[in-house]
């Protein structure tokens, strides 16, 4: 079943008088419980094609669809409701609230949520990721590993079919990006979608599929 179809994407950034092509003429299909990874240089689209697949941006020309609904024309409160409850998302940068605790942070998206979830989540959640003993703690008593960690209980609590991370481990040391790498894999045995742009080889050899990405456009698999 595919859980994400794109046909034609491009994406145009304008600086000036300048157009810069991050996407051009991208299709994809992507099958629900895949784990792919988008590789390539910096500057080669995987970034932009994240967060036209999540629908955190619009593509310029092309079609995106999501479990079968097609994002194009959708109203800005539709796809918030569509990414809120289909996808979590995990960026380089952590964004956790830096006066919430960190089981605070992994419940804030309940607050915006229709969805309702067992009074043990959280608690699930913590063992999960591994912070049991750090529940309590705010991001500043947190080593940058720690506050990923967060940032993925975080993308998990919605219980999301999809999840989307943008380098995950870019900021992370080797033994803790192992770490992220074995959690990643739990959560696609799982039955979770996941799409990760990564820089990392050793991640890119974990996903069941890797997209390489240059000049806007995929020119390889594997």
């Amino acid at each position: 079943m595919s859980i994400i179809e794109a046909s034609g994407l491009t994406k145009v950034y304008r600086r000036g008088r300048e157009e810069i092509y991050a996407l051009k003429g991208v299709n994809l299909e992507v099958q629900a419980g895949e784990f792919i990874a988008l590789v390539g240089p910096s500057g080669s689209g995987k970034t932009a094609l994240l967060n036209v697949l999540g629908c955190l941006d619009a593509p310029t020309s092309g079609m995106v669809k999501i479990l079968g609904t097609e994002t194009r024309g959708m109203k800005e409160r539709d796809l918030v409701s569509l990414r809120r409850e289909n996808m979590g998302f995990v960026f380089q940068r952590f964004f956790l609230m830096p006066t919430l605790t960190a089981r605070e942070n992994i419940e804030l998206p309940l607050l915006f949520s229709r969805k309702k979830v067992s009074p043990g989540r959280i608690e699930e959640i913590l063992a999960l990721v591994g912070l049991q003993d750090r529940a309590e703690h705010l991001p500043g008593q947190l080593s940058g590993g720690e506050m990923q960690l967060v940032a993925i209980g975080r993308a998990l609590v919605n219980d999301p079919r999809i999840i989307m991370a943008d380098e995950p481990t870019g900021n992370l040391d080797s033994e803790t990006a192992r770490r992220i790498y074995q959690l990643f894999q739990e959560l696609n045995e799982k039955g979770i979608t996941l799409l990760t742009v990564t820089h990392n080889p050793e991640l890119a050899r974990l996903a069941g599929r890797t997209l390489t990405l240059r000049d806007g456009k995929i020119v390889g698999q594997g």
